[in-house]
């Protein structure tokens, strides 16, 4: 991660930050990621799977905003993704304690 912008398949846009900001708060855990996309997977303290896809800046809807921070970034504004981009295969499921 390094200054980037992610759609989250919860409906959300994070900042690489608040990506790491769940992660040191222990709400979420990485699971595994894909270096050739980008694309991560983590675990929520709820058991769900979410994905992380990286998007372009410029693909942000107008009301979404990105902030850089010595870190890195935060999206500001409107975080929710629109519908098109969430796939059903990106919707969060319910990982049990047995599947980890």
């Amino acid at each position: 991660m390094g200054r980037t912008v992610y759609a989250c398949s919860d409906g959300t846009y994070y900042g690489d930050v608040q990506v790491w900001e769940r992660f040191e708060s222990g709400a979420w855990q990485p699971c595994c990621w894909d270096d050739d996309s980008g694309t991560e997977w983590v675990v929520t303290s709820d058991g769900d799977l979410l994905t992380l896809l990286p998007v372009s800046r410029a693909d942000l809807p107008n009301r979404t905003g990105v902030e850089r921070v010595a870190a890195g970034v935060v999206v500001t504004g409107d975080r929710n993704v629109p519908d098109r981009t969430q796939s059903s295969s990106a919707r969060p499921f319910t990982v049990s304690a047995s599947d980890r």
